[in-house]
């Protein structure tokens, strides 16, 4: 049996304009009227994901900034996970020549050091407004907190910036195109999956009874622990392959979970009855 789903936002649960459509809100209410339960998996902030939350009028797990937090369904704090002191420092230092709109994401806020025309682009697509930290052009404090560097900017050099990454800090960050014009980096041993499994566990459940969905390569690491794995059809080739399955909306994914569920009640009764 599929006991939790767990869905992206972006690209996946949330249309362009930042809304759930009504077909994925009539979907998640069959969810909300069963046994099974809902995690939303997302590279945005808890806070953000509680607006979500809010919207479609649903209890839920939530894990945030790819994987950095684990919020339970009454909103107590399982996980949090940051970049050591030092770590954070190397990849500020390696990302100040890139031209991006970059983002300090230290779990309550994304952090700024200064607004910009392109800042406001990326701020409308964004549920939060950016904290202005000017001191952040210098350099980290030992005292700043960091679960995530984003950056917002022409594809290209975004990808020379992966590499370099990858060459340099390769077997402690990981570094993804997470968006058309964004680069995530994070520490290595946080990601969605990782922290899937740590909600698993928590719930008393198996990896292969989540269903997970999404789009984007920071959705690969929740498709690596279940066999029921979706990839929207608009996702990128190479985070398709990844996937068992491709659909095209979250109400599919539901669908399926329900008539797989279905199918595995009926096994059971016969084996009961034999």
């Amino acid at each position: 049996m599929i006991k939790l789903i767990a869905s992206d936002l972006d690209g996946t649960l949330l249309d362009h304009d930042k809304k759930v459509a009504q077909r994925e809100m009539d979907a998640l209410l069959h969810v909300k009227n069963s046994d099974i339960q809902l995690c939303l998996a997302s590279g945005r902030m808890h806070a953000e994901m509680r607006q979500v939350l809010e919207e479609i009028d649903h209890e839920a797990y939530i894990v945030s900034q790819n994987g950095a937090f684990i919020h339970l369904a009454d909103g107590a704090l399982l996980q949090a996970k940051y970049f050591e002191t030092a770590l954070a420092q190397r990849v500020f230092h390696m990302i100040q020549e890139v031209e991006a709109v970059k983002l300090f994401c230290s779990g309550e806020a994304n952090h700024i050091s200064q607004l910009s025309p392109a800042s406001d682009a990326i701020q409308a697509r964004l549920f939060e407004q950016f904290v202005v930290t000017e001191s952040l052009a210098n350099g980290l404090h030992e005292s700043f907190p960091i679960c995530k560097f984003s950056l917002f900017g022409e594809l290209g050099p975004l990808l020379v910036l992966k590499e370099q990454l990858q060459q340099e800090l390769g077997d402690l960050v990981d570094v993804y195109i997470a968006d058309k014009d964004c680069l995530d980096i994070m520490p290595r041993t946080v990601s969605k999956g990782t922290s899937l499994l740590v909600l698993a566990k928590e719930l008393g459940i198996q990896a292969e009874e989540i269903a997970c969905v999404g789009d984007s390569f920071n959705d690969v690491s929740m498709f690596g622990i279940t066999p029921h794995s979706f990839a929207m059809s608009s996702a990128h080739p190479d985070v398709k392959k990844q996937a068992s399955r491709q659909v095209d909306s979250v109400s599919e994914v539901i669908h399926y979970v329900m008539t797989y569920n279905e199918q595995k009640q009926k096994e059971q009764r016969g084996s009961a009855q034999s």
